[in-house]
């Protein structure tokens, strides 16, 4: 039983790879569906009639009925040359072997009559024809259909040549049987088509989708690749890298083989691990942002503000991390808070250093303005006193805004 399936899907194989050897550059990628259909029918088909095929006519030869018999093997040579020529474009081997069925419809019912196959042939080349071909080609083999039947009409009516239908049908009985061969034909395409129309549009929304998501891929792709900021993948369940772009092998210093080999415990300092453990399992769920400290190759520490998303890559649950080095704006930060400092330190020397003094120095100098020549010399000393001790508060003033950078 085994060996039959192998052998089965051998040759399935086989008549697949010689239809779809060479593409047809004019039918677009959605209706492949119909190629694949088209090898199917062929592939079982094929398999079937070549049993039926070698019993019908080893039973027909020795019956003493060698025509219709003949014109069978041809027509299976026929058609086994255009399955295999891999020569032939496949749009082509379907309007060859839709001829070759049509010969042998008509070369049936001619000598066969109404109780041979070539009337079912009719209906099931039509049938086909719906699968394989777009749809206003099977309503014009309908046309067709009728004509043929015009024709087998005209035969009975004027006796053209000898058939098994003179014998069975005058010409309003050939009608009635032609008009319900029509209506078969004509209902079973419709329905084929109005299934197949569905299918169709489904794929081809489906061709459309993951056209949308390949470009979109792409483009999310080379954003990553490109972007300058360091960005990384890594396995939730066991924290390795799946993918870097090249900011975070510059920014890291390792190279892409070395980083796939790592995990993500290897850029955080030692003494954070337990704090990542932490953090790991406090954001598995989520997105999460925020500041951490890592270390490049070099064991050179810095910290950097991660955003994340939890994705889907290559079929595993994995984190997609944007590390930006934020070392500039935290020693920016801390800066502007010496600084602030500082002014706050200035502020509380002016308020309490300099406006002493400054008040004494107004008050002495009023008071010579009002009383000159009492006390000068006792007033000039209060008064220099008072200048010294300015004096001593400018220069810390400017001492300090010195230190701290201010601008000045």
């Amino acid at each position: 039983m085994f060996s039959l399936k192998v052998y089965w899907w051998k040759a399935k194989s086989l008549i697949e790879r010689a239809i779809l050897r060479k593409a047809d550059p004019s039918e677009e990628e959605h209706v492949f569906w119909r190629k694949k259909m088209f090898t199917n029918m062929i592939s079982y088909a094929l398999v079937v009639s070549i049993i039926a095929f070698v019993s019908s006519t080893s039973f027909g030869i020795f019956a003493g009925s060698t025509t219709v018999q003949w014109f069978n093997i041809v027509f299976g040579f026929a058609l086994l040359y255009i399955i295999f020529n891999k020569k032939i474009m496949i749009q082509t081997r379907k309007i060859l072997a839709l001829f070759l069925l049509y010969v042998l419809a008509i070369i049936y019912i001619a000598l066969l009559g109404s109780e041979g196959p070539g009337v079912l042939y009719l209906i099931i080349i039509t049938i086909f024809c719906a699968m394989i071909f777009p749809r206003p080609v099977a309503y014009y083999l309908v046309g067709l259909n009728v004509l043929i039947c015009a024709g087998f009409g005209a035969v009975i009516q004027y006796k053209l040549f000898d058939s098994p239908l003179l014998d069975s049908y005058d010409l309003p009985l050939w009608a009635s049987y032609s008009g319900n061969l029509i209506f078969v034909s004509l209902i079973s395409v419709m329905l084929v088509s109005k299934v197949l129309s569905g299918l169709e549009l489904t794929i081809q929304k489906e061709a459309t989708l993951v056209s949308k998501l390949d470009a979109s891929e792409k483009y999310y792709r080379t954003t990553f690749e490109a972007n300058p900021v360091p960005m990384y993948v890594f396995d939730m369940e066991n924290g390795r890298f799946l993918h870097v772009n090249e900011a975070a092998i510059a920014k890291y210093g390792y190279n892409k083989e070395e980083f796939l080999q790592m995990n993500i415990n290897d850029i955080r300092p030692q003494t954070e691990t337990s704090k990542l453990l932490d953090l790991n399992s406090m954001i598995r769920s989520r997105d999460y942002s925020g500041v951490l400290i890592h270390i490049n190759k070099d064991h050179d520490a810095f910290p950097v503000e991660i955003e994340t998303n939890v994705i889907r890559f290559e079929e595993r649950e994995a984190r997609l991390v944007l590390a930006t080095d934020v070392s500039e704006r935290i020693n920016y930060i801390k800066e502007i808070e010496r600084q602030n400092k500082d002014l706050k330190e200035i502020a509380w020397i002016q308020s309490h250093m300099v406006r002493a003094p400054l008040a004494n120095i107004m008050s002495l100098t009023e008071f010579l303005i009002k009383y000159p020549g009492e006390d000068t010399q006792e007033t000039l000393t209060f008064l220099k006193d008072s200048s010294q001790k300015l004096n001593v508060a400018i220069k810390a003033i400017v001492g300090q805004a010195d230190g701290s950078g201010l601008p000045g």
